[in-house]
């Protein structure tokens, strides 16, 4: 079977003072290893593979409170822009 993992407000996450979201990177690792790996005293660090699943991510533009994601993350999407048509359309 296969899973789709839809991310809403990808752009929210604060920045710690270094820069960076760890929320985001957590993702990131997530897409680039295709598992985590266990924190248990017994297993840690081994690597738990989850296989067949399919991310889908949704933000608004930076600003207001929004951060820009990771270019890290980024490269792993299609990204496209959706603007809202003019009311004169």
């Amino acid at each position: 079977k296969k899973m789709t993992f839809f991310m809403d407000d990808l752009s929210m996450p604060e920045k710690n003072g270094w820069g960076d979201q760890p929320t985001l990177e957590l993702v990131r690792q997530l897409i680039e290893t295709s598992g985590f790996c266990f924190l248990d005293k017994d297993k840690r660090g081994d690597l738990k593979i989850i296989e067949d699943l399919q991310y889908i991510a949704a933000m608004g533009h930076p600003g207001g409170g929004r951060q820009d994601i990771p270019n890290r993350l980024k490269r792993h999407f299609f990204v496209f822009n959706m603007i809202l048509p003019s009311s004169h359309a």
